[in-house]
Formats: structure tokens, C-alpha cells, sequence
């Protein structure tokens, strides 16, 4: 049995989740698949033979956009109104393998579009605008792909984050309002005592809200790849050492013990960073382990990895059960035990830590039994020629 590819591509299009638009070199679209007629809520009728512009706003679809659509699926050839684009991609290029097209499909740049929903609301979606070619590289139009499916769940994963950011702020904002209602109320009849108790009250909220912002500015920060970063050679004993002592005050109940052997090469980070994962991973263990116990920091050359260098802090916490280990780094993500019920957090520390070590180009571990409970980070050690490279800059 012999099926053309032009056959394939047509039952991809036609089938795909996704969607995919044709437009010709005036921006006249010849071709939307059903994908994406459905999710700009209109026939395939009512948008083939309109201009794209109708439909999108072009410069956020066209904005810095590369990729051609001869790389993505093939070489394409005349665009006629109405056509199939598997026509128009593969009637140059036919020998072209599957597996070389579905590579190049997935490098392919792409971008948020705003689509012009039929009821007026406006729609964002990953999209990416290629240009389609034919075998000599003469351009003949475009191709629109919609993500459809990455759309959705991003649309999704908005939703929880917003709805678990609201009850995040919902609670200290209801402190703060009782607490302030009850003293403007009955601010007369309340001993001095009692006024600075609740002020305290309205105090300790407002600092939890105020690191609540902090945490989302920094997610928003690493997840728009707006981060700077300041790389340098860092001593690990050192950095280490000035965060210990920062949290002595809230670590009175506890003893932070550090191990950290002479000759250790230092780290190469951004020293603000390596503080906040430091400071993050150590106040973590003080607040989650019982009053009376020990925080271990060690610090250590990696075996057989002498690019890397680790550290980590353990604690003498209850622990957590290894079915939740996997979650432990996702954003709003707390254990539900008796100890973290009484212990505020926003449950972005160690999304925030994971992603500043990543950034770093490092990588972060967790093991953890009943009574132990230990986080490792290695992060690349700053060789010789690294910092006379940095000394030259």
C-alpha cells in the first residue's frame, strides 16, 4: 500500500490539536485547519480568504521571528486559496524524513500571539509565525501554528497560581483588618497591653505579606529570565559563615554546626544568590526541626567531579515522606504536618532555591528519613582560568 505524504500531512492538519493557518504573501489566509477555527470560535468559512490582521494582532505574532516553515515541515511551494498546507509545504521537497521534520518542529521559535476571540476578548496563545519556501528559498506566504494544547494548560496553571496567590494574601489581610477594626472599635477600653499585642499581630502579618510580594517579585523575575546575575569566584566558608550568623537570633533554639575543610575552591555564583539559597535552605531547616537540635551545613569537594563543588543542610526534623519528595520544589508546595501548620511560610522558598540554583548552572537534591532531613547543592567550582578570564574582563 502506497500513501502520499501529501495524504499524511492532510490528516495531520485536519486531526491536529493544534492549529494551523496558511496565509499568502498579502497576509490572505488559504488555508485554517479546524483546530484552530474552533479556537477562534468561527468556521473555517468565515476565516479563509480574510486577512490574518482580522483575526490576530500581527506584531505580537510576527515580533522577532525567525524560523521557517520549509525547516519545521518541509519546503514548500505555491500557496493557492483553499489548499491543504500539507500541499503547499511538501510538493518540493517529498524525500524529505518525518523524524528530520518533527526535530526541527520542536526548535522552532514561538511566542505569545493575542488572538481576537469572536466575543470581543482578546486571547493569548503560543503561536509562532513561519515563513514557507519553496525549494529555491523563494518565499510563497506564511504558516500559523497555535498551540492549542500548551495554551490550555497554561491558562490552567495561571488559574491555580492566581486562586492559591489570592488565599495566600486572604489570610493576613483578614489579621490585619480584625486586629485594626478591633482597636479603631474598642482602642479605649483596651489596656496598653492588649493595644500592643494586637499591633504586634498587625505587624507580624504585614511582614508576611511583605515577604509574600518579595517571593512572587522573585518568581516573576526568574520566570521571565529577568534575573541578573553577578558571576564570580565566592568563598564558600565565608558566605557559609555570614549566614549563620545572620540567623543566630532566630536560630537561639538551635545549634548551626558547619564543616567545611581548608583548601575547598571557591564557588563560581553571583554572591546575593548563593546567599538567598544559603539563607533559604538553613532557615528552612531551623524553622521545620524541634527547638534543641542541630543544623549541619557541610561544605566538600565533589568525588570525581573536581569542576563541582557541595554543600548541604540537614536538619533533625521529623522529615518527609518520600511519596511527597518529588513536590517539595514546586511553587506553593507545604507538607501538611503539625510543625508546618504552626510554622508561616508562603511555600515558594524552595521553588525560588531550585530555580536560583539552576540559574546558577548547579543542581539541588533532596534525601530525607524520619529525623534527618538533608538538601545538597553542587554548584561549579571556580577554576583558575575562570577567574583570570574574569580578571581580563
Amino acid at each position: 500500500m502506497s500513501i502520499k505524504t501529501e495524504d499524511i500531512y492532510r490528516c495531520l492538519t485536519e486531526h491536529s490539536a493544534d492549529g494551523y493557518i496558511l496565509t499568502d504573501l498579502t497576509g490572505v489566509v488559504a488555508f485554517c485547519n479546524p483546530a484552530a477555527a474552533k479556537f477562534l470560535g468561527r468556521q473555517e468559512k468565515e476565516i479563509v480568504g480574510q486577512k490574518l490582521s482580522a483575526f490576530f494582532d500581527e506584531a505580537s505574532l510576527k515580533d522577532k521571528e525567525a524560523t521557517t516553515a520549509s525547516a519545521v515541515l518541509g519546503v514548500g511551494a505555491t500557496i493557492a486559496a483553499g489548499s491543504n498546507p500539507g500541499a503547499a509545504i511538501v510538493s518540493g521537497a517529498q524525500e524529505k524524513a518525518d523524524g528530520d521534520s518533527a526535530n526541527a518542529a520542536a526548535d522552532a521559535h514561538w511566542k505569545f500571539a493575542t488572538a481576537y476571540g469572536k466575543n470581543g476578548v482578546d486571547i493569548s496563545v503560543p503561536a509562532s509565525y513561519l515563513p514557507v519556501e519553496d525549494k529555491d528559498g523563494k518565499e510563497q506566504g506564511s504558516l500559523t501554528i497555535l498551540y492549542i494544547v500548551q495554551s490550555h494548560t497554561v491558562q490552567q496553571a495561571q488559574t491555580e497560581f492566581v486562586s492559591t496567590v489570592s488565599h495566600e494574601l486572604r489570610t493576613p489581610l483578614t489579621s490585619i483588618k480584625g486586629f485594626a477594626d478591633t482597636i479603631l472599635r474598642a482602642g479605649e477600653r483596651l489596656d496598653i497591653t492588649q493595644q500592643r499585642r494586637y499591633i504586634g499581630i498587625i505587624k507580624d502579618q504585614a511582614d508576611r505579606l511583605t515577604r509574600l510580594v518579595e517571593d512572587l517579585l522573585a518568581v516573576s523575575r526568574l520566570e521571565s529570565k529577568k534575573l541578573q546575575l553577578t558571576i564570580r569566584a565566592i568563598d564558600l566558608r565565608e558566605a557559609i559563615q555570614r549566614v549563620t550568623r545572620n540567623l543566630s537570633e532566630k536560630a537561639r533554639n538551635h545549634k548551626i554546626q558547619d564543616v567545611i575543610p581548608p583548601g575547598l575552591p571557591p564557588v563560581w555564583a553571583d554572591a546575593d544568590r548563593l546567599e538567598q539559597i544559603l539563607t533559604n535552605l538553613i532557615d528552612n531547616a531551623i524553622k521545620y526541626s524541634p527547638s534543641e537540635t542541630t543544623v549541619t551545613v557541610v561544605a566538600r569537594d565533589v568525588p570525581g567531579t573536581p569542576e563541582m563543588v557541595e554543600f548541604s543542610v540537614a536538619d533533625q526534623g521529623g522529615g518527609i515522606p518520600q511519596e511527597h519528595l518529588p513536590e517539595i520544589f514546586s511553587k506553593f508546595s507545604r507538607l501538611d504536618n503539625p510543625l508546618t501548620r504552626q510554622t508561616e511560610g508562603t511555600g515558594l522558598g524552595l521553588y525560588i532555591t531550585r530555580s536560583l540554583v539552576v540559574a546558577l548552572g548547579g543542581q539541588i537534591k533532596v534525601s530525607s528519613i524520619p529525623g534527618c532531613t538533608t538538601f545538597t547543592v553542587q554548584l561549579p567550582a571556580a577554576s583558575l582560568e575562570m577567574q583570570a578570564a574574569r580578571g581580563r574582563d
